[in-house]
């Protein structure tokens, strides 16, 4: 947030662009390893628990040495133009990749094993130690920044929570180290699938980075990344909750309680989607003070598109939660069949709609993506015998698409805006009863925990 205050457009642009090509080596090399890792690491004894680890980590070293010297020779033959504007950084770059690679293995061993403190403790560290160290490098050098200075903030962040991790794990990190070289076979049968589905999902939600960074180059690519990061933020939380859900559905699945399952799939969609809905509706009506306030002046021309991928988020939170929910039932190749046809729609309609309307219209496509994303999920479960009741969800996206035109036809009437808000809110509580009661019962719950405290912390004092 920082540095798009500080740094010109074009350092901004590559910037995003070396994480473009972080992210794309690491799902590259993951292999499927993560997401089969969750899922085969519970059902181990103690000693094929630190075996599965140690071949776990092997596949990891070995996939992403391939990938290094894939990613080295392309550079040096020029094929690609954004990989041409990063050459410069490129041993950051693959030190980026190799911390990022290794730490999402050991934070699947977090969630597998449901050490879930330690987990959020990995990720605030990173987030708390990037911040401190940008403001110190903004404070100190201001225009002086350059792209590797901004990498080597982020490499430092990545380095310090994984040592901080594996201190916290180190009796698991000691235990693999002396333990066989078995179950990877298994990792690797598992996940193939997997993984082919994570290949299909740059089709589906990295294309338009790829087209809009190499037709439009540093600086359009420096307003799309910007339009992108508050919704990252809605991102990363989301992942922390879809981390909670996959093993938790695995193991309703694992108990057979397909019943627990469904009730906590519906549950789920419906309070994304209320979440979410509420971020859009918000974020909508107050985007242009939002970018302003946060980036400078210089990127207000990309509030809309920051609008936009708040709409990408929920949608792509949603069809996440069905494909979890179908990979947890045993439907390992379902998030294939979904991400093989929604992949070649979007690389057609990123495409096209990017030379039309420009990166906004690579965003457009992207919705149109997601949306028949969660199209296929809900149908294909349905005929394999696992329907989910989507109506809660589908009515808090029709309200909030409603409070979002009405933003956008009483522009011009600002103060009128800020009364949508809270009229969408209601809405959404009057027309689902079930968010109603669940809101009313948390609140409830609150309440009943901060008396008890104040009771306690008034007895003690007497």
């Amino acid at each position: 947030m920082f540095l798009a205050r500080v740094l010109e457009q074009e350092t901004m642009g590559l910037y995003f662009i070396a994480l473009m090509v972080v992210f794309l080596l690491k799902i590259v090399s993951d292999i499927g390893v993560d997401l089969a890792f969750v899922k085969q690491y519970p059902e181990e004894s103690d000693e094929g628990k630190s075996n599965l680890l140690r071949s776990g980590f092997a596949i990891r070293a070995v996939s992403c040495t391939v990938v290094s010297i894939i990613y080295l020779l392309i550079e040096r033959s020029g094929a690609i133009s954004f990989i041409n504007d990063i050459a410069h950084v490129t041993t950051l770059t693959l030190a980026m990749y190799w911390m990022h690679s290794f730490r999402e293995l050991i934070l699947r061993l977090l969630q597998a094993e449901q050490l879930f403190p330690i987990y959020a403790g990995v990720q605030v560290l990173a987030a708390i130690l990037k911040a401190l160290l940008v403001l110190i490098m903004v404070l100190t050098l201001s225009n002086q920044i350059s792209v590797n200075m901004v990498l080597l903030v982020e490499a430092i962040a990545f380095a310090a929570s994984i040592a901080y991790a594996a201190v916290r794990i180190r009796e698991k990190l000691v235990a693999a180290l002396t333990a066989k070289f078995q179950g990877g076979v298994t990792l690797l049968k598992f996940g193939y699938p997997l993984y082919l589905n994570a290949l299909l999902n740059l089709g589906n939600e990295k294309v338009s980075q790829y087209i809009v960074a190499g037709f439009g180059g540093p600086i359009t690519m420096a307003l799309f990344g910007v339009a992108e990061r508050l919704s990252d933020a809605g991102t990363r939380l989301f992942e922390s909750f879809a981390n909670v859900y996959y093993p938790s559905q695995t193991e309703n699945f694992a108990n057979n309680d397909k019943a627990k399952a469904t009730e906590m799939a519906v549950q789920s969609l419906m309070w994304v989607s209320f979440v979410l809905a509420c971020a859009i509706v918000g974020f909508t009506i107050l985007r242009e003070p939002v970018m302003k306030i946060i980036f400078s002046d210089k990127y207000v021309s990309a509030a809309n598109a920051a609008a936009m991928f708040f709409g990408v988020l929920l949608l792509r939170s949603t069809q996440t939660l069905m494909g979890y929910f179908g990979v947890a039932a045993g439907l390992k190749f379902l998030p294939v069949r979904v991400s093989t046809v929604s992949s070649i729609f979007n690389i057609a309609t990123c495409f096209i709609a990017f030379k039309m309307y420009g990166y906004q219209g690579a965003i457009a496509a992207l919705l149109a993506t997601q949306l028949l994303m969660n199209f296929l999920y809900h149908h294909w479960l349905d005929k394999a015998g696992f329907p989910i009741n989507v109506k809660p969800a589908l009515t808090i996206c029709v309200i909030c698409i409603a409070a979002v035109v009405l933003t956008y036809l009483l522009g011009e009437y600002f103060f009128l805006t800020l009364f949508i808000f809270p009229a969408f809110v209601a809405a959404c509580l009057l027309v689902l009863p079930a968010l109603k009661a669940d809101l009313f019962g948390f609140i409830g719950k609150a309440k009943t925990i901060i008396q008890n405290r104040t009771s306690g912390d008034n007895t003690r004092k007497a």
